[in-house]
């Protein structure tokens, strides 16, 4: 008896060449993007991943709120000493918000960087036409565009509102307030610069996400009394730089030099430097953080 031979069975999987639109890098670099946006904000992931960053946002947003209800309640009555003189305006408003944008950096740079490390992704990642620099660029761009939206974004709400309650009128208040069109996002432009650079090399470092948090607050919040310490009490040669180790107190001397106050009670003035030494320490974190981001991620692709 002769075998016969099976009969081939062909199956139609419907595979079909890609007809769309290709995008290249650019396309490439804004899908990561987005993915970044939800990522941080939790978009499309259970609910747990969505309590801090949204909780940080309505906090962020009960903040201008209630600031603006007391300015609205001192116009009201005629009190305009008070708001001149006590009640916080733009800088002041910085002290609050950039305290709760230092929690939204330590949550959101680990959380954008370390899980593609962590998960193994990064080839697929990497893959053409996406390359290192690219997908850097683009992970520094969910981020900061989601921090300075975090800053800008109740400092131009508060901003308006103060010219709606002002007893001048809105065009009059706005016009007689124009620094404020250039103070306000150079100074968030500062504090991204100074709190995200830290982060940045902290997630890039440490490999889990809730660890490379708290290794960054920690520092942050650590270094500023070690540099008071050093500017106060150390009596070696070269102790007054040990003033440039406050990171977190540098974007707030910078903030106080832009809107012209009074820049007397940080580390590096109470060392004899003069504030624009502070704006250089946070450009050249920077700097560092983009090398070693740059370097580490060239040999893991």
């Amino acid at each position: 008896m002769v075998d016969r031979p099976a009969e081939a069975v062909i199956v139609d999987r419907g595979y079909r060449h890609f007809e769309g639109t290709r995008k290249g890098r650019p396309g490439a670099m804004g899908a990561v993007v987005r993915d970044g946006f939800r990522r941080v904000l939790g978009l499309r992931r259970k609910g747990r991943r969505k309590i801090l960053p949204w909780t940080l946002i309505t906090m962020m947003l009960i903040s201008v709120a209630v600031l603006s209800a007391l300015h609205y309640a001192a116009n009201r009555v005629g009190v305009t000493d008070l708001v001149a003189e006590e009640l916080p305006h733009h800088r002041e408003y910085f002290e609050f918000i950039s305290r709760v944008a230092l929690l939204f950096v330590a949550f959101a740079t680990p959380e954008l960087l370390v899980p593609d490390r962590e998960q193994g992704v990064l080839a697929v990642y990497l893959s053409r036409p996406l390359r290192t620099i690219d997908y850097l660029a683009a992970k520094g761009m969910s981020l900061g565009i989601l921090m300075l939206a975090f800053l800008l974004v109740p400092q131009t709400i508060f901003h308006l509102l103060l010219g709606v309650f002002s007893p001048d009128g809105f065009t009059t208040y706005m016009l007689d307030n124009l620094d404020v069109l250039w103070q306000v996002p150079s100074t968030a432009a500062v504090y991204f610069l100074g709190y995200a650079s830290a982060a940045l090399i902290v997630a890039t470092l440490i490999p889990r996400v809730g660890f490379a948090a708290g290794i960054y607050l920690a520092v942050m919040i650590m270094l500023n009394p070690l540099a008071e310490l050093l500017v106060d009490t150390a009596n070696f040669a070269g102790s007054e730089y040990g003033a440039l180790l406050a990171l977190e107190s540098h974007p707030h001397l910078v903030r106080d030099w832009i809107f012209g106050a009074a820049t007397s009670g940080y580390p590096v003035t109470r060392a004899g430097f003069e504030p624009w030494v502070a704006l250089a320490t946070i450009m050249t974190v920077s700097v560092v953080a983009v090398a070693l981001a740059w370097n580490r991620y060239r040999r893991l692709s």
